[in-house]
């Protein structure tokens, strides 16, 4: 939590707190807690179900899935014809989304769960064939996947990068880890990119979002 004056950080608390969640949500996240993963906080779910519902995706790629905290807000938030496809190369955490679907009721057709590295699976994915593109890796190749991410996105289409602030590194100059270098360069991509329009939304994370548009 950043260090605020007192009004501040009342202001944000009470932002922070306007995102209840469902029984279903906490199951999740008491999986994520058992199998020692971090997952999306619950301001950027929040902000994550707005954004689809306002754009109405239909064919979501979701990298770096977990254990599914986030597919299942996205698929709850699309209409009954949305498609996700799940990316998460942990078997155990891969288990953890299939019985977090299962226990949202949301139907397998609906969910695509690939137990492999996101590497090895994007080129296998069609060219501007997904509305939205959702990265949750926290990996040192973020960059090459954004790349991907681009080529897969429509003509409005949007990338979403979760954990944006890379656990609070990205802000410190001086820090020059390899999955902080990559956040950076990432943003930075998506930003300068001309059909692109981007912003760092302040979450607990942060949630990067880049959002093509119609010319």
């Amino acid at each position: 939590m950043p260090s605020m004056n007192p009004e501040l950080l009342a202001s944000w608390s009470y932002s922070q707190n306007q995102a209840p969640e469902d029984e279903t949500i906490l199951r999740a996240r008491q999986r994520a807690q058992d199998l020692g993963v971090s997952c999306i906080d619950p301001g950027g779910r929040a902000m994550l179900e707005l954004l689809c519902a306002l754009r109405e995706p239909q064919n979501v790629v979701d990298i770096g899935a977990g254990v599914g905290v986030a597919a299942i807000s996205i698929l709850r938030s699309l209409g009954e014809l949305g498609t996700l496809t799940a990316i998460e190369p942990d078997r155990e955490r891969a288990t953890a989304l299939r019985e977090g679907l299962r226990d949202a009721g949301l139907l397998a057709a609906r969910a695509r769960v690939i137990t492999e590295r996101a590497e090895n699976v994007l080129g296998r994915l069609a060219d501007h064939a997904y509305d939205l593109v959702l990265l949750d890796t926290g990996s040192a190749e973020l960059l090459d996947l954004v790349v991907e991410a681009k080529r897969l996105i429509g003509p409005r289409g949007v990338i979403v990068i979760n954990n944006a602030y890379d656990e609070h590194r990205v802000a410190k100059p001086a820090v020059r880890r390899e999955t902080t270098v990559a956040m950076r360069d990432a943003m930075r991509l998506l930003r300068e990119d001309p059909k692109l329009r981007a912003h760092l939304f302040p979450s607990e994370q942060g949630l990067f979002v880049a959002s093509a548009f119609a010319r």
